[in-house]
């Protein structure tokens, strides 16, 4: 399921974790007070899914606090029909479905990137991918650093992957790449930068279709280099 949450901002919000019921008798939902935290993909098949996952594990990419009342939950794509295309209140016992409008939302915090993960799409968002544990996070362990492409791009993956059998994600050339792997923005400076949003649009489509990679693939493009010297 590829979801939103939004979240408070902060004390500004005097609804915030206030039910439903509380929240309309007080002025009602004030969009411009919440901020996107999440945006990705969740292996969940309902509201009530989502609601253990992000109270259990630290979700990657999630930038905010662990889902609460009057938070909201936008559902992007879901097998289940009745939940696409709307947003769900979280409300004391369960939800309630609202209209929102998610544009007077601020945005995740940091600079535009893409986040692609094993037989998903590609997602566009911001992440502050200068920080060593958001980029930790992300891969889901210790980050390696490639440059495939002539371009001033990099792809931030998991060193380890294939070592601890993570599942294949995209191929590129006569590479492959397994778990979730960043494409962001690289200039040859001391930190990453912004992905412009031409590059944002050209490597979306290039990693646009999910390939099924077959652990076996996986595993033959696992290898050492020894280099001798005289």
């Amino acid at each position: 399921m590829r979801i939103k949450i939004y979240q408070s901002k902060g004390d500004s919000n005097k609804n915030q974790f206030m039910s439903y019921d509380f929240t309309m008798a007080h002025g009602g939902i004030d969009e411009s007070l919440y901020k996107n935290v999440f945006y990705g993909d969740v292996d969940g098949d309902d509201l009530e899914d989502i609601y253990a996952i992000f109270n259990m594990d630290r979700v990657p990419t999630h930038q905010g606090y662990s889902l609460s009342v009057s938070d909201v939950v936008e559902v992007i794509d879901s097998e289940n029909e009745m939940l696409n295309g709307r947003c769900f209140f979280c409300d004391s016992h369960g939800y309630k479905t609202i209209d929102f409008d998610t544009s007077k939302c601020d945005e995740m915090s940091g600079l535009k990137c893409l986040y692609i993960t094993p037989n998903h799409t590609p997602i566009e968002l911001n992440l502050e991918i200068n920080e060593y544990k958001v980029l930790r996070d992300a891969v889901e362990g210790t980050i390696e650093i490639t440059h495939p492409f002539d371009d001033d791009i990099a792809i931030v993956g998991n060193d380890e992957a294939k070592l601890i059998n993570m599942e294949g994600n995209r191929k590129v050339g006569s590479s492959i790449y397994a778990g979730p792997i960043l494409i962001v923005g690289d200039n040859g400076g001391e930190d990453f930068v912004s992905l412009t949003q031409e590059q944002a649009d050209r490597y979306m489509k290039y990693f646009e279709e999910p390939e099924q990679i077959s652990n076996e693939e996986v595993q033959s493009d696992t290898g050492f280099i020894v280099y001798g010297f005289n």
